[in-house]
């Protein structure tokens, strides 16, 4: 019994140790730093390449791999240049993978991968196609038998009337089922002209969902003046119009004129323009934005839209009645409104001359006839300051900023239905602050005037100026 069990342990330690004897020798394992004999990628014998020489050899393959393919579709065919569709072999991955082939895993895992290899293993790349650079170059090269979806969308006419513009369906290359053709064509070598399969591709947005939209009528219109030969600034109004137009805004959607129009920046294209800092008239970034908000502000009230946010100007200006305008500053103040209809609004924005105007589509429903009415509940007269300065001469006076009134203004919206009025709703107070009259009072004695270039006679903006002027 003990002699039996005896021979059995013998037999086993007997074939362990010729497998480790085959595992250690030069014929079956070569040296550390090259690849077993008998290991090929696909066709290409990698045996007893150094990790170089592999690399070289996988970049030949890719190369080969790059050179035109024919596709098909019926009786019609085009060439498909491989070397733009984004084609490519992992280089290291598949020579480590060669490298490792029999050499890592347990000693049988081993000793299996080896044997296989003295019969010769033939290893399959991964090869990767970029699908989006496939799309493109197939759509290129087979374009006459693709039909590319189109969305349904509106058609706003010259006379403010609304068409729907009919979605189709499109007919489109299966990139997915090309991408494999293409991949098993190439592990084969086969040189089979590839066919193409279509689908239909339906369009995004589909008739029906737009006609549920329910947009087919122009709600309210608004518009404002500039003066077009101020450059900076009436570029400004142009880009931040731009980003409004062609906006819909979905039923109780609060629509952001900030989060729309985004920060006003060189990034974002503005340029430097007269703005109103704590009622103060300096150069910044983006003046002339305000006159797009301040626009939006009074056609939302003319379309009887829901007003969330809005806060006025420090001073008045003057392209819309006084206790009318809504001032932006991006991160700080807002202008906001709801669509507190039951269907979508559709916003259409754009700048012609020196002339702003924005639109708003909706449903027939909820057009009302609207009238908004503004005026000046108290008048805040300025005080005038008398600043010591040096640089003029005793007894001379100069006005360093011209003063201007302020107001507490009140507005209402009167909201009429078949020439009667259903509603009379109170808008939110306005309040412009005074501007300080700066009087600079002579204080250097004749023949002592201390020279100062930078001082203007009078820096305060004229009439003309305040109008072009605006917080941003």
């Amino acid at each position: 019994m003990f002699k039996g069990k005896f021979r059995i342990v013998a037999v086993i330690c007997f074939v362990l140790f010729g497998v480790m004897a085959y595992l250690s020798s030069q014929m079956s394992f070569g040296p550390r730093d090259k690849i077993l004999p008998g290991i090929y990628v696909l066709n290409v014998k990698l045996s007893r390449m150094d990790r170089d020489q592999a690399i070289q050899a996988m970049k030949k393959m890719e190369a080969s791999f790059k050179q035109a393919r024919t596709i098909q579709y019926r009786e019609l065919s085009w060439s498909l240049p491989m070397d733009q569709v984004g084609l490519r072999l992992n280089y290291e991955e598949e020579v480590e993978r060669a490298m490792s082939f029999g050499r890592t895993g347990s000693l049988w895992q081993q000793f299996l991968e080896r044997r296989e290899a003295h019969r010769s293993v033939h290893l399959k790349p991964e090869i990767h196609l970029d699908a989006n650079l496939l799309e493109k170059t197939v759509t290129a090269a087979a374009e006459t038998i693709i039909l590319p979806p189109r969305d349904a969308g509106l058609i706003i006419n010259d006379n403010d009337t609304v068409e729907i513009s009919p979605g189709r369906e499109g007919r489109l290359v299966d990139i997915n089922h090309l991408q494999q053709e293409l991949i098993k064509s190439l592990l084969t070598d086969s040189r089979s002209p590839i066919p193409l399969k279509l689908v239909v591709a339906p369009p995004v947005r589909s008739t029906e969902e737009v006609s549920a939209m329910g947009i087919n009528r122009l709600l309210a219109m608004y518009s404002t003046q500039f003066d077009p030969n101020k450059v900076n600034r009436a570029y400004n109004v142009s880009v931040a119009a731009a980003a409004l137009d062609g906006l819909t805004v979905a039923p109780r959607e609060v629509m952001s004129f900030n989060e729309v129009v985004g920060p006003r920046s060189t990034e974002a294209g503005y340029k430097t323009a007269p703005i109103i800092v704590n009622n103060e008239l300096v150069d910044g970034l983006g003046g002339g934005v305000c006159q797009v908000s301040t626009t939006l502000y009074n056609a939302v009230l003319l379309a009887n839209l829901e007003v969330v946010e809005r806060t006025n100007h420090s001073m008045p200006i003057t392209y819309v009645p006084i206790g009318r305008d809504a001032t932006v500053v991006f991160d700080a103040i807002d202008f906001k409104f709801r669509n507190n209809t039951d269907y979508w609004l559709y916003i259409q924005s754009h700048v012609k001359g020196g002339t702003l105007v924005i639109k708003i589509f909706g449903n027939e429903q909820f057009k009302k006839d609207v009238v908004i009415r503004s005026w000046i509940e108290e008048t805040y007269n300025p005080d005038t300051l008398v600043e010591n300065d040096y640089s003029i001469r005793m007894g001379d006076r100069l006005i360093k900023q011209k003063g201007a009134q302020g107001y507490r203004v009140s507005a209402e919206r009167v909201v009429m239905e078949k020439g009667q009025v259903v509603k009379v709703e109170k808008l939110p107070t306005s309040v412009y602050k005074a501007r300080n009259q700066i009087i600079s009072q002579g204080m250097a004695p004749p023949g002592d005037i201390l020279s100062n270039p930078e001082l203007p006679a009078d820096d305060s903006p004229v009439n003309g100026e305040m109008e072009e002027a605006e917080e941003r």
